[in-house]
């Protein structure tokens, strides 16, 4: 008999459409692809300088089990400094990755049947990392700005409850809480003993107003809030597999005991690549991010012109897309629709109900502006045809 734990994790739904796009390239049929979650530049050079001549001093070894004392150092100070958060270099556990920087802090906060609170619609991931750990995923509903607040928490307030996670920015929706918002979130965890696991993932990503960490707000707030981030996004460092948590001592020495056991020290290399983005940073990044929200910019006004709904992205590098008109009877959910865009159309778009909202699809905008610009025509033929 095989894990019933993990054969009651799902398998992503997206498989069956990446097979497809794949069997379309092979047949040579050009596709737009808005699918992938990673920047679409290069790795900035310097960091890549760097870290060959690290490689060739030949000295790669097992680093502490936290990371390298100076990059959690240097996280600490970045933190500090660019997030107002209250930190030193032992709150910090460098991962592989911010997924298992996620993992590992459900691991310290929860046991088993503990409830974690997951607004929707969120990343896919969450819930499945919910049923690895042992506790129950709770999804909780959106409001009017497709965010959750307090009057959404108080309606599922329970004693289980253990911890809230929140993406901010967020994928799939790219909102962005403000300063008042997260307050009042950040004021109920703290007056009902619930953690936060703060996803900052795409922090950098912001397009119109400064970034606001929670964790900034309060001495109590930061007490009861471990947040994650890491260096594939703002950096184009998603192989690099490096992320990290930043939380109290005493949940900290939890997190580093746990990937002890797992992966111990995250790459080494990666490491330094990281700790070489932080110290060095170069107008690459910037540049970068510039030409996000210029592709941002396009793409809402071209929507615009479409006369189609869709939630405004303040942050990451995704658009939220409401398509549910278009059901029909050959068409009925997501899935379908997206199946009928690139069977069809050849643009490629993540079903909504992976992020659980099947009235929408989620579109990356990492990618060029000319695979953007003819997707979108593309896009708008298939609206066109539905109106026949």
């Amino acid at each position: 008999m095989l894990s019933n734990k993990i054969n009651s994790i799902n398998p992503s739904l997206t498989l069956e459409l990446s097979a497809k796009i794949n069997k379309l390239k092979k047949e040579g049929i050009k596709v737009y692809n808005f699918t992938v979650g990673e920047p679409d530049f290069k790795t900035p050079r310097y960091i890549i300088d760097k870290t060959l001549e690290y490689l060739d001093n030949g000295i790669v070894r097992y680093t502490d089990t936290s990371g390298i004392p100076n990059l959690r150092e240097e996280i600490s100070l970045k933190l500090n400094k660019c997030n107002h958060i209250k930190c030193d270099k032992d709150s910090i556990v460098v991962s592989t990755g911010a997924k298992q920087a996620i993992v590992n802090s459900l691991f310290a906060l929860t046991n088993p049947n503990d409830e974690v609170l997951i607004p929707s619609p969120y990343w896919l991931s969450y819930p499945e990392m919910c049923k690895l750990t042992d506790c129950k995923p709770v999804i909780l509903p959106y409001n009017e700005n497709f965010k959750v607040d307090v009057d959404i928490l108080n309606q599922y307030k329970n004693s289980n409850i253990k911890c809230l996670i929140l993406n901010n920015p967020s994928n799939p929706t790219g909102v962005i809480y403000s300063e008042e918002e997260l307050l009042s979130i950040g004021n109920w965890a703290v007056e009902n003993n619930v953690y936060i696991i703060s996803d900052e993932i795409y922090e950098r990503l912001s397009y119109d107003k400064d970034f606001i960490s929670i964790a900034s707000l309060s001495d109590e707030i930061n007490e009861i809030t471990i947040t994650i981030n890491g260096f594939s996004k703002a950096y184009a460092m998603t192989g690099f597999r490096l992320g990290y948590s930043c939380s109290t001592n005493e949940v900290s020495k939890l997190i580093k005991r746990l990937q002890g056991h797992i992966t111990s020290n995250a790459n080494t290399l990666s490491q330094i690549a990281g700790l070489t983005a932080l110290k060095d940073e170069s107008d690459e990044v910037e540049q970068m991010i510039g030409e996000f929200k210029s592709r941002r910019d396009y793409i809402v006004s071209k929507l615009d012109e479409f006369d189609i709904e869709y939630i405004y992205p303040a942050g990451a590098f995704y658009i939220f897309i409401k398509i549910d008109q278009f059901y029909n009877s050959t068409i009925n959910n997501s899935l379908e629709l997206c199946n009928e865009l690139l069977s069809k159309y050849n643009v490629a778009f993540v079903p909504g109900i992976v992020f659980g909202d099947d009235k929408y699809i989620r579109m990356s905008y990492a990618t060029s502006i000319e695979d953007i610009k003819q997707g979108l025509e593309n896009l708008k033929n298939f609206i066109v045809d539905q109106k026949i």
